[in-house]
């Protein structure tokens, strides 16, 4: 999903002096925040549940030859432990074949849905939209391993091909080349691909180094900070056996940048301390081998977390033509390319990775949120349908996000409660039904919710207590203080707080940290705009403003229709003195979203537009929404099939709540 960063801190507007500057743009759009469950490097697999063909999968899609799904080889060695070296090898010959052209092979992520599930082939292959399928099993035992496999036609369950392996394990490389080469000769003869030679496995120097590498892949896969750090001793020990394995490199190099701490990685390391042990491993992965995918994907991964965007592009590009089947690589280059105001390359290549990947959480989570964002509702219907029975929680959770998008925020809220109720454990959702809560008027609810209690930051941007978020701001960027994003954090901080000249300083580090394209499109621009208005200065004002609102132009362009871009739309329409357009981009982002009452009577304050009739009007209708939707949301709470995590007092259920 999005970043939302430039969207809770940096898009604002007002015509005040002195120290009544605009507050409104950190209490206003963080509402954006709340709305997305963005994640950049993948999740945790879950076990599928029967999931029928999309109704948009194209005759194309569902009918393609040239296509071949590679589900995980059975363990069958006597130690049940031995699993992480029987999905290796899968793994391995899934991205073998995937540097192979004109052949689809769907991702790893949604082949290994289908782990220890006895479908019947046919259906697998429905499902990933593939013709063929190759299975297999590995029983390794000390130094020997045998390894089957075969490969079928999914509608026929014709065996086009089938081997068995007996070999030393020093030999695996040599039984993943057979196979790669197997099969195509098999589709070759089938289906008359063209492939000069077949794609070989980058080896390790020895059987030990090999190992543990596989290891170390099956525990970064799991995508907890425990198991990335399990991962991370794995790699050393393959390094400590063979220093030159490059995929060991790229590994590590992953590794230790998910230990960062942010909303989308899963450690505690701060960006500079991540980097410093990332970087050397990633560019050494690189020195061995430039044209490894893994490496130049995780490359392009950390140029972006440094907001190097433009540098980052050409990373994403060579690796996923190396290995198209990189959906997390994928994902991460859509994401760039919506840093940098590329909404529909964006959406683009959101689409290839739902036609390689169409059972990956990741993929679904932010092709759904991509669609809704378009509020392509009747597209997202199907797609939101396979979300849900992968992970319904998260199905649910997307639900509520669209329901409160169509006015119905009572029954979106009840909808995260529920995904909550489901999947307790999951603390992005709390974090956004809090949010959801306080907007409503639930204030203490939505604290006793919200899973962070050592970073209140987002619910305290919420509010009017500027002091004490400057000082949260003060203490991230203590602890990281090269890290980008608590730059401008602080910098809005200190502005919201009327400390014009520091804010100015921090803004002017933050943007000297992004590329020629990023920088003059970045919402931080915005508070020199702000401050060129106060002083009469409109040339600096639409100088430093201008770019902003033409990347805000070009998302509406694009078919994004989302409350954020339409409250910023409005804020720079009344900069530029357009109050009645102003009115008509405020009214449908009031309409998209949950404004709390106190959140437009300061944007109002400042905008000057408070007596103003048609304002006045708008203002009113959404008092009464909010206060209606916080009834029957209370109702709800209140009945017999209330929420587990939220149970109004009795005093609470006995009264008629009103706007906050």
């Amino acid at each position: 999903l999005k970043k939302t960063k430039d969207v809770d801190t940096s898009e604002s507007v007002t015509a005040v002096t002195g120290k009544k500057l605009n507050h409104t743009i950190t209490i206003v759009l963080v509402l954006a925040l709340g709305y997305f469950l963005w994640e950049r490097q993948g999740l945790v697999e879950q076990a599928a549940q029967p999931v029928e063909v999309a109704a948009d999968a194209t005759e194309e899609e569902q009918t393609s030859l040239a296509s071949i799904a590679v589900l995980p080889f059975v363990n069958m060695s006597a130690d049940p432990e031995q699993e992480y070296f029987s999905d290796g090898i899968s793994e391995e010959l899934l991205n073998l074949l995937a540097k192979i052209p004109d052949l689809r092979v769907p991702a790893r992520t949604s082949s290994f849905q289908f782990k220890g599930q006895n479908l019947d082939i046919g259906d697998v292959a429905k499902q990933l939209n593939v013709k063929h399928v190759l299975e297999g099993s590995v029983r390794k035992a000390d130094v020997r391993v045998r390894v089957t496999a075969q490969l079928i036609e999914a509608d026929t369950g014709y065996h086009l091909w089938s081997d068995t392996y007996d070999r030393e394990l020093d030999d695996i490389f040599a039984i993943q080349d057979e196979i790669s080469a197997a099969i195509v000769a098999a589709l070759s003869e089938t289906l008359g691909l063209n492939v000069d030679a077949a794609p070989v496995v980058k080896a390790a120097a020895n059987p030990e180094a090999y190992n543990a590498f596989l290891l170390a892949q099956h525990q970064i896969q799991k995508r907890t900070k425990q198991d990335v750090e399990a991962s991370i001793l794995n790699y050393e020990r393959a390094l400590v056996a063979d220093p030159n394995y490059a995929p060991a490199h790229a590994g590590i190099g992953l590794a230790w940048y998910l230990l960062t701490a942010s909303r989308s990685t899963y450690g505690t390391l701060s960006l500079e301390e991540s980097l410093s042990k990332s970087l050397p491993h990633i560019e050494k992965a690189l020195e061995l081998d430039d044209e490894l995918p893994e490496a130049l994907g995780v490359m392009g991964l950390t140029l972006d977390a440094r907001q190097k965007f433009e540098e980052a592009l050409p990373y994403f590009e060579k690796s996923l033509a190396l290995n198209p089947s990189l959906t997390d690589v994928r994902n991460w280059y859509s994401q760039t390319l919506d840093q940098l105001g590329r909404s529909d390359d964006a959406l683009n290549e959101m689409e290839k990775a739902y036609e390689t990947d169409p059972l990956s959480v990741l993929t679904l989570n932010n092709y759904t949120n991509d669609l809704l964002l378009r509020r392509r509702f009747d597209k997202a219907e199907p797609v939101l349908d396979r979300l849900m029975q992968i992970d319904p929680a998260r199905g649910m959770n997307f639900k509520g996000f669209m329901l409160i998008a169509q006015q119905r925020a009572a029954d979106g809220v009840e909808q995260e409660l529920r995904a909550i109720d489901f999947d307790p454990a999951n603390l992005r959702l709390r974090s956004q039904s809090a949010l959801s809560l306080w907007r409503l008027g639930f204030k203490d609810a939505a604290m006793e919710l919200w899973p962070y209690p050592e970073n209140i930051l987002p619910l305290v941007r919420q509010g009017t207590d500027f002091e004490y978020r400057l000082e949260l701001a003060q203490k991230r960027f203590n602890d990281d203080p090269n890290n980008p994003d608590a730059i401008e954090d602080l910098a809005w901080a200190h502005w919201d707080a009327g400390h014009k000249e520091e804010a100015l300083t921090l803004a002017e580090r933050y943007l000297d940290t992004l590329g020629a394209t990023r920088q003059p499109i970045d919402g931080a621009n915005l508070m020199f705009a702000l401050d060129a208005r106060q002083r009469g200065d409109e040339e600096t004002m639409l100088e430093r403003m201008a770019p902003v609102e033409a990347r805000v132009d070009q998302a509406l362009a694009s078919g994004i229709d989302f409350f954020w871009p339409r409250f910023q739309k409005a804020m720079f329409l009344n900069m530029r003195g357009k109050t009645g357009l102003a009115l008509q981009h405020l009214e449908k982002a009031v309409t998209q979203a949950i404004f709390s009452d106190a959140s437009l009577e300061r944007f109002y304050d400042r905008m000057g537009v408070s007596e103003i009739p048609e304002f006045v009007e708008l203002r009113t209708r959404n008092r009464q929404y909010v206060a209606s939707e916080r009834d029957k949301l209370l109702k709800k709470a209140c009945g017999p099939d209330g929420f587990e995590v939220w149970r109004p007092s009795a005093a609470e259920c006995g009264k008629a709540p009103g706007p906050n």
